[in-house]
């Protein structure tokens, strides 16, 4: 049987998570990885913020192609799920989605709860996403066991 992944069970597995890693293309053609929250699920896309100050800004700007990868260590660590996918950040003016993230994120909440229409806050969301969920478990070459969840493919 084959399950299927929604682009919602993607958004509810990053909110999991809280925490993700975004892998960028750096202004000087090196490999760059920070830490990065997904915020919101709307119109159906995944939605990020970032300040127009930041390198990573510059550097999407440049080439939009990232990478994002998460997890979050389970008590069972070989059962540990987790999500890596690529995909290309499209920027867009919104104020809704500007909005949507500051009542979400505490810490966006505390940086621009009073200049929502601060130019500097940036909102962009992912396109041509690529990706696999499945677990410390499942490792290529080895024998599948009994009882971990097989990887799934995904594509939005």
């Amino acid at each position: 049987m084959h399950e299927e992944i929604t682009l919602r069970d993607v958004a509810d597995y990053l909110d999991r998570v809280g925490l993700q890693f975004m892998a960028t293309i750096g202004l000087d053609g090196k490999p760059k990885v920070r830490p990065m929250q997904y915020m919101v699920l709307e119109d159906e896309k995944l939605w990020f913020c970032t300040n127009a100050k930041k390198e990573v800004y510059a550097e999407l700007q440049a080439n939009p192609a990232l990478e994002l990868c998460g997890c979050k260590l389970e008590k069972d660590e070989i059962q540990t799920p987790w999500i890596r996918f690529s995909a290309e950040a499209v920027f867009e003016e919104r104020q809704d989605i500007r909005d949507a993230i500051i009542e979400k994120s505490a810490i966006v909440h505390a940086l621009y709860k009073d200049m929502r229409t601060n130019p500097l806050f940036k909102v962009f969301y992912l396109t041509h996403i690529d990706g696999w969920m499945t677990n410390l478990g499942h490792v290529k070459g080895l024998e599948d066991k009994e009882g971990f969840a097989r990887p799934l493919h995904f594509q939005f």
